[in-house]
């Protein structure tokens, strides 16, 4: 077998010959950050990924007066998945000066396990390389051959080339000292009625020997589905629970096969989860995550296959998906009384149902409900508010008398309500006592009015709901205050 070599750069250039003196770095990681458009590639696998030398030897006819009794080659690929081929490059140049170009005759076949050669023939193409000595750049020696239909395959497949001329046709190759691997991927084409009696495509490795278990520079152009997507368990989710979005990526088989992916032996080292709060994870296909602030996020997926093309080697998959972190329930409330009658106002937030203990062992599930006390007393009224995350609750103290504030005689406002920095309560009396409740009980003002209106300064107050309390004596009312500052 003759032959002659020349050294690889680094993927990301033409390969050169080893008179530049450059050593290729296979060690050097792909960022997550690479741009793709991840349609149909040729899938440089062959020689550029197992060595940094690649080496040409000449085709022969394979007829009875050749020495070496083959006449074409051939490379098997995995079809983990179904794949589309659409066609084959390869690289090679011819040296008889008499000829302008050479034809070469590309197909696309079926691999038969059993026989562990060739199948059924799916395609096939003729192309002429025109190429009249050898350059050192590889790019300068790329033939592609096109298929007139692109073929589904989902089982292992050969993409081969032969010629009908002899030794004119130099095809790339990798290490002569068979760096193959003994994976059984390269295949010679018998045409030598004068050899043993094989027929067809034979492994190079298992009939002449591991120092004939090469890889050719024979690349298919594929097609095939990147991704199934990812799960998410729920789109609508509590903080701070622990684990409370969780997430499932399966990635397609092509991810852990080397014959399409160059980091094979660790395919999960390219998967990243970017939470959309700051935080992220990677080398994961499935996980759970804690959230502590609520609102509406994006969980990015990305993961990238790094393919063999030293021109654009990266396939990126950004996959997205939304989750809505709830916020807490709130319960606000407020009453009105006339005797022994209260007629109390609920506000619910994020609430699936809400809940009111009267104090005398008497309940309801309505949001507005009015109640008439039987009996003369005080009553711890309680508001619960039922929500996806979280249960909150809002206590009214009610005292039941003869007599209250009769509404119709007092013409009671608030203004401005909400309010910011103080609000006017109109329709008092001199000697009323009005008192300010925050929506827990808290007592936050008390004063005597002195005339029909009396100001009340809020800047001190929190945002928030208030119960504002007038008594005159045994009569009493309430009026709801919210402060916006």
């Amino acid at each position: 077998m003759g032959s002659s070599v020349f050294a690889q750069t680094d993927l990301l250039t033409p390969p050169q010959s080893n008179a530049t003196g450059t050593t290729p770095d296979w060690t050097t990681l792909e960022t997550r950050d690479g741009l793709d458009s991840c349609g149909a590639y040729f899938n440089n696998y062959i020689g550029l990924y197992k060595t940094s030398d690649i080496y040409f030897e000449a085709l022969s006819t394979g007829n009875v007066s050749d020495f070496e009794p083959y006449g074409g080659r051939a490379q098997r690929f995995h079809a983990n998945q179904p794949i589309e081929v659409s066609g084959l490059q390869f690289y090679a140049f011819q040296t008889n000066p008499l000829l302008d170009s050479l034809m070469v005759v590309t197909l696309l076949y079926d691999y038969d396990e059993i026989l562990d050669s060739v199948g059924i023939e799916l395609a096939r193409d003729t192309v002429w390389v025109k190429h009249t000595e050898f350059t050192p750049l590889l790019t300068e020696l790329e033939v592609d051959s096109y298929f007139d239909e692109s073929i589904v395959v989902t089982e292992d497949y050969i993409v081969a080339l032969y010629t009908s001329t002899n030794d004119s046709l130099k095809i790339i190759t990798s290490d002569a000292g068979g760096d193959g691997d003994g994976e059984g991927v390269s295949f010679l084409y018998y045409n030598n009625p004068a050899a043993p009696s094989y027929t067809g495509f034979y492994n190079g490795f298992g009939t002449f020997g591991a120092g004939y278990d090469l890889d050719y520079l024979i690349s298919p152009r594929v097609k095939f589905k990147l991704h199934d997507d990812f799960t998410l368990l729920d789109d609508s989710i509590c903080p701070t629970v622990v684990s409370a979005a969780c997430v499932d990526y399966e990635q397609v088989p092509n991810f852990s096969d080397i014959h399409y992916n160059r980091f094979a032996d660790s395919p999960l080292g390219k998967i990243r989860w970017n939470w959309g709060d700051g935080l992220q994870n990677e080398d994961l296909t499935t996980l759970c995550h804690t959230y502590y602030e609520s609102g509406t996020l994006t969980i990015t997926l990305t993961d990238s296959i790094r393919r063999h093309d030293y021109f654009a080697n990266t396939c990126v998959v950004e996959l997205t998906k939304t989750i809505e972190v709830l916020d807490s329930s709130i319960a606000t409330a407020s009453f009105t009384q006339i005797g022994s009658t209260a007629n109390f106002d609920g506000e619910s937030y994020l609430a699936d149902s809400v809940f009111w203990d009267f104090g005398d062992g008497n309940t309801s599930t309505e949001e507005n409900p009015t109640h008439i006390y039987s009996e003369i007393n005080t009553f711890d009224v309680w508001f619960y508010v039922y929500g996806p995350c979280n249960t909150d609750s809002v206590n009214l103290i009610v005292t039941t008398d003869d007599v209250s504030i009769d509404e119709n005689n007092y013409n009671f406002d608030i203004y401005p309500n909400p309010s910011n920095h103080s609000f006017i309560l109109t329709g008092v009396s001199s000697g009323m006592e009005i008192q300010i409740h925050s929506i827990l009980g808290e007592e936050v003002y008390r004063s005597i009015a002195t005339s029909n209106a009396l100001e009340v300064k809020t800047s001190g107050f929190a945002n928030g709901t208030y119960i504002i309390n007038i008594y005159n004596g045994k009569q009493s009312t309430t009026k709801k205050l919210v402060i916006q500052h």
